[in-house]
């Protein structure tokens, strides 16, 4: 696996993500579009968020699914592809390890069919996203107020 060592980012002042009942829901407050991906698209974007490296996705892949009907290391490599041009991720070739974290992908005796990840882009609401001010949003999060300003008289 070349580059199978290669570590992510996310820049989390412009994208935002969240997991419900194991999909994903992604926003780049950048450009406004937003994202869904399916279950198995978003356990691995939450792999990505916690620094793991396409090795270490790819072996928990293996381990906990069934992957006689898939190659997971192709679709793991191929959904951050997508990530990396809509600019969702960047890789960082020279980042280490983070330090405490659990191993990845405990083996199950059943293993449920590995289903390649799916994401979806959606732009219907890109121009609510970039006019809205919550993509204004810096090291004291959202909403904050000016010196002098009272929070009720925003509007």
């Amino acid at each position: 696996m070349s580059g199978d060592s290669v570590r992510y980012t996310i820049d989390e002042g412009r994208i935002v993500s969240e997991i419900i009942d194991g999909e994903a829901i992604i926003i780049n407050l950048a450009n406004g579009y937003y994202y869904s991906l399916d279950t198995s698209a978003a356990e691995i974007w939450g792999w990505l968020q916690s620094g793991r490296a396409i090795s270490e996705i790819v072996s928990a892949i293996r381990r906990r699914y069934d992957c006689s009907s898939a190659d997971p290391e192709a679709a793991v490599r191929a959904l951050i592809g997508t990530l990396v041009t809509d600019d969702l991720v960047t890789p960082c070739p020279d980042a280490a390890s983070p330090q405490g974290l659990e191993p990845l992908g405990e083996a199950s005796a059943e293993k449920s069919p590995f289903r390649a990840p799916s994401l979806q882009r959606f732009s219907d609401m890109q121009g609510f996203l970039l006019v809205d001010p919550i993509h204004e949003v810096d090291d004291r999060g959202w909403p904050h107020t000016k010196p002098g300003e009272s929070p009720t008289s925003r509007g």
